[in-house]
C-alpha cells in the first residue's frame, strides 16, 4: 500500500515538472520570436518606409524666383510712308536687314510698265549685302558679350554663396569656371574691335555705292528708302510712334487693349497715298513694360537687374535692366507697369505687340526641396525627415520659394524628406 502511494507520488511530480518546463520552454519561444521580430522589423522599417511613402532628396543648389506676367513689347522704331498711289514692290525681304539709304519699296503709279530691279547694280547690291554682314556680326558678337557677362555675374553670384557655405570644393569649381569665363570674355571683346573695323570699311563701301541706286529706280513714281541701318518688317499695327522707349506715358499702357489693328503689306499690292508700306525697327534693341503681381511688401527697383523667359517663344530667360517703375492700383493691388531694357534684340518678338512672360526677380542657393514637402505648423514651416528609420517633424527657415521648390536652412543636403502627392 505504501508503495502503491509512493508510486502516485512520483507520477505526480514529474507531471507537475513537465509542465513546469513546457511552460518555459514556451516563454523563451515567444521571447525569442518577439525578439526576431522586433529586429526584422528595425532591419526593413526603413526600406519599407521609402517604399511605400512618397519622398525626395534635399540638394544644394540655385532656385528661380519668377512672376507670371504680361508684357507690351517696346522698340525703337518707324514706319515709311507712301506719297502717292500705286503698285507697291519691295526690294528687301521681310526680316532682313537694311543700310542706310538702301531702297526698300518702290511705288509705281498704273501707267508704269516693267518690274524694277532689285537692287541699282552689282557693286551696290554687293556692297549693301557687305555692310549688312557687318551689323549682323556685330550685333551677334555684342550678343555674345553681354551673355557672358551675365554667366559671369551669376557664377561670382553661386561661388560667392559656395563661399558662404565654406564649400571649398564648389567654391573653387564656380572660379575656375568663372575665370574661363574671363577668358572668353576677352577673346570676344579682340573679335569685336576686328569686326567693329570691318564694318567701318563696309559702311563706306556702301555709301559710296549709294548714289548708283538713282539711276536703277528712275522708273518708280515714288522710292522709300532705309532712313538708317535697320530691320525691315513688312507688318505694322498703328502703335509705332506710341510704344518707343521715349513715350513718357509708357507706364500708363493698357496691357488688355494695345490699341490699333495690325496689317501685312504684301508685294505687288495696290497702296494708297499715306499709307505705311513698310517698318524700320533700328538699335536692335527691345524694351518691355511689364505687368506683374508682386507679394505684399516687395516692388520692383529702378536699376535692378532682372531676367525676362517669354515660354511660349524660348526656354531661355534674357537679361534686362529695369528703366521706371509706376504701381498701377488700377490693375489691381499689388501690380506694378515695370519698364525694362533687355539685354538683347529679340528678333522672335518683331511682329508681336504683347507676349506673356516670366519675370525672374532673383535666384535664391542654398538646400532645395519640393514645396510639396513643406507644412505649416503653427507660425512655422517644417518638413518630415527620415531619421532612425521613421520620419520626423523638423521645423526650418524657408528663405525662397517659387511654386514648384523651396530652399530651407535647418536639414541638410542628402535628406530624405517626405513630400505629398
Amino acid at each position: 500500500m505504501n508503495n502503491l502511494i509512493s508510486g502516485r507520488r512520483r507520477v505526480q511530480e514529474r507531471t507537475a515538472a513537465e509542465r513546469a518546463l513546457n511552460l518555459f520552454m514556451l516563454a523563451v519561444a515567444i521571447a525569442v520570436v518577439a525578439v526576431l521580430s522586433y529586429v526584422l522589423l528595425a532591419t526593413i522599417r526603413g526600406n519599407l518606409a521609402g517604399r511605400f511613402t512618397q519622398a525626395a532628396v534635399a540638394r544644394n543648389g540655385f532656385i528661380e524666383i519668377s512672376i507670371p506676367a504680361r508684357a507690351v513689347i517696346v522698340r525703337d522704331e518707324s514706319v515709311a510712308i507712301t506719297p502717292i498711289s500705286g503698285v507697291l514692290h519691295y526690294a528687301v525681304g521681310e526680316g532682313e536687314m537694311a543700310a542706310p539709304g538702301t531702297v526698300v519699296a518702290e511705288i509705281r503709279d498704273q501707267s508704269a510698265t516693267g518690274t524694277p530691279k532689285q537692287q541699282p547694280s552689282e557693286s551696290n547690291d554687293n556692297a549693301n549685302r557687305s555692310a549688312v554682314d557687318s551689323s549682323l556680326r556685330e550685333r551677334r558678337e555684342r550678343e555674345r558679350i553681354s551673355t557672358i557677362r551675365v554667366q559671369m555675374a551669376l557664377k561670382e553670384e553661386e561661388a560667392k554663396a559656395y563661399e558662404e557655405r565654406k564649400d571649398t570644393k564648389n567654391a573653387n569649381k564656380a572660379r575656375s569656371e568663372l575665370s574661363a569665363l574671363r577668358a572668353r570674355e576677352r577673346e570676344a571683346e579682340s573679335s569685336l574691335a576686328r569686326i567693329q573695323e570691318e564694318s567701318r570699311a563696309a559702311a563706306a563701301e556702301a555709301a559710296s555705292a549709294k548714289s548708283e541706286s538713282n539711276a536703277a529706280s528712275a522708273r518708280a513714281s515714288a522710292v522709300l528708302r532705309a532712313s538708317e541701318s535697320a530691320l525691315i518688317s513688312r507688318h505694322m499695327d498703328g502703335l509705332e510712334s506710341v510704344y518707343r522707349p521715349g513715350n513718357p506715358d509708357l507706364l500708363n499702357a493698357d496691357p488688355g487693349a494695345p490699341g490699333a489693328v495690325s496689317r501685312d503689306c504684301a508685294e505687288g499690292e495696290q497702296v494708297s497715298a499715306g499709307m505705311a508700306v513698310f517698318r524700320e525697327v533700328q538699335n536692335y534693341q527691345t524694351n518691355l513694360v511689364i505687368f506683374a503681381n508682386y507679394r505684399e511688401g516687395a516692388a520692383p527697383r529702378r536699376a535692378q537687374r532682372v531676367r525676362v523667359r517669354f515660354p511660349r517663344l524660348a526656354s531661355e530667360a534674357v537679361g534686362a535692366t529695369i528703366l521706371e517703375t509706376r504701381k498701377r492700383e488700377d490693375l489691381g493691388d499689388n501690380t506694378w507697369a515695370i519698364h525694362v531694357a533687355m539685354d538683347r534684340y529679340a528678333a522672335s518678338l518683331t511682329n508681336l505687340r504683347t507676349e506673356r512672360v516670366d519675370l525672374v526677380t532673383d535666384y535664391v542657393g542654398g538646400v532645395v526641396v519640393p514645396e510639396s514637402a513643406l507644412v505649416r505648423t503653427g507660425d512655422s514651416d517644417a518638413v518630415y525627415v527620415l531619421r532612425s528609420d521613421r520620419y520626423t517633424l523638423k521645423k526650418v527657415s524657408v528663405l525662397g520659394r517659387n511654386g514648384s521648390e523651396a530652399v530651407v536652412e535647418g536639414i541638410r543636403e542628402g535628406d530624405r524628406v517626405r513630400v505629398r502627392l
